[in-house]
């Protein structure tokens, strides 16, 4: 007698299928990452172009939706090209946000980058002004 485990509406042997057919009872896809963060920068010059740290999608087994918001904002998946247009990541995926410093002393900016559903912000402040 061969050894099986049920799978969905049938069972498998060492030796053949038995009955029934495979079936996906895994629920659907996950496009919810986990939680990630952006590390904040300070004291940066004014009107600096600003790059996070990158943070890697984990927690997902389905592409997700990913845009941005914020006057300057963009992404970047995996070292391309910069873009504030909505895309999509998967799995794995390295991804930084970027934007344009303040203009004005001791001022924040922000970038919110969204992953399905899940948001982190970019902040950027500028350094204070000198005293005299």
């Amino acid at each position: 007698m061969a050894i099986g485990t049920t799978w969905a509406t049938g069972s498998w042997s060492t030796n053949s299928w038995v009955t029934g057919s495979w079936a996906d009872i895994g629920g659907g896809s996950d496009t919810t990452p986990d939680s990630f963060t952006f590390d904040d920068q300070f004291n940066v010059a004014i009107s600096s172009v600003r790059t996070s740290s990158p943070i890697t999608v984990t927690g997902i087994d389905a592409a997700a939706d990913i845009t941005v918001s914020g006057a300057t904002g963009e992404y970047s998946i995996n070292g391309g090209a910069f873009t504030n247009a909505p895309g999509t990541v998967v799995n794995g995926d390295l991804v930084r946000a970027r934007h344009t410093a303040s203009g004005g002393t001791a001022t924040a900016v922000d970038t919110v980058v969204t992953i399905g559903g899940v948001s982190d912000t970019f902040t950027s402040v500028t350094a204070a002004a000198a005293n005299p």
